[in-house]
């Protein structure tokens, strides 16, 4: 069992390898070798593609992913309390519960970094689009502010008060009825600038002030989204970390399975040993005494003479000093 455990725990952590790399993008389909076939002039305008779905808002997108991860979620929560209730039934389905429990960790806290990194995503996007709109605001403001500066010149260039004097004074003179009849149409021309810029300044005053209200709201709707694109980031660092915590575990795991592995192998040939004594007859003979030395002869010379050459050389002198008996 204790195998299988080992097995089990090699594996796990081999996906969780496996699950820290990138993954590989899918190959291409290769090209259909169907042949295309010619359709019928009416049938073209049949088969005209229908026109592309609405973007899906985000609050749509993002209940989306928490409702699919709160599904998975809680199907692993089910499977943890199957091996909780199996662990409590004994030590040895407790031993192998555990690394099972620890595994489905593993793979929750995976889910939800992938699943926080998702959301983080979605609300960086959104953010990002609420700066496009933001820029667009900012630039009908100051296209507005440059009508309202336009409107204040044209009616600082007509000064009524002086048109009217230079008139009544032309009047006065004769021949000079063409002069005074410009001056009276630039008068009416001012009149009727100053009616309608009287009507237009505060629309125009009115959609400066509601764009400027739009603007802090777009400002302050992209911050929030900033921050929850910050806090989903923060739960994604949160889940990797608890997932290298969790591979510690699946480590130990391995670790103590190996050790128990070598318990149980060499336990039993640990407790029966059988020892080799010697033999009765090597302990006969250790216990004999052992035999005594033979003791070398003292050299006799006449025997030595007796074995030399027949010539003789050399045993006379040796003879005589041989000692007599």
């Amino acid at each position: 069992m204790r195998r299988a455990i080992l097995t089990l725990l090699c594996c796990a952590l081999s996906g969780v390898a496996l699950a820290q790399q990138p993954a590989t993008p899918d190959a291409q389909a290769p090209p259909s070798a169907v042949p295309e076939v010619a359709q019928p002039a009416g049938a073209e305008q049949a088969a005209k593609p229908a026109s592309p779905p609405e973007k899906e808002t985000l609050a749509i997108r993002v209940r989306r992913l928490l409702d699919d991860f709160d599904q998975r979620h809680q199907e692993r929560v089910q499977q943890m309390a199957s091996y909780d209730k199996a662990a409590d039934a004994g030590p040895g389905l407790k031993q192998l519960a555990d690394p099972h429990k620890v595994e489905l960790e593993l793979k929750d806290e995976r889910d939800r970094e992938q699943t926080s990194q998702a959301l983080a995503n979605e609300y960086s996007v959104e953010a990002r689009q609420v700066q496009v709109h933001e820029k667009a605001v900012q630039d009908f403001i100051a296209k507005r502010q440059k009508t309202l500066d336009d409107m204040s010149k044209r009616s600082s260039n007509i000064n009524r008060q002086d048109l009217e004097l230079a008139a009544a004074n032309l009047a006065r003179q004769p021949g000079t009825e063409a002069q005074v009849s410009e001056l009276r149409r630039r008068l009416t021309d001012a009149d009727r600038n100053d009616q309608q810029l009287a009507a237009e300044r505060p629309q125009v005053q009115q959609e400066i002030a509601g764009s400027q209200e739009e603007l802090k709201k777009l400002q302050t709707l992209e911050q929030t989204l900033e921050k929850q694109s910050k806090a989903y980031t923060a739960d994604a660092i949160s889940a990797r970390q608890n997932q290298l915590n969790l591979a510690d575990r699946l480590e130990f795991y391995i670790v103590r399975a190996k050790a128990e592995d070598v318990l149980d192998e060499d336990r039993d040939a640990a407790g029966t040993v059988q020892h080799l004594s010697a033999s009765p007859e090597v302990r006969d003979t250790l216990a004999s005494p052992a035999p005594s030395a033979k003791a070398n002869p003292e050299p006799n010379p006449s025997k030595e003479c007796a074995e030399r050459p027949p010539d003789g050389k050399g045993c006379t002198e040796t003879a005589a000093q041989a000692p007599k008996e």
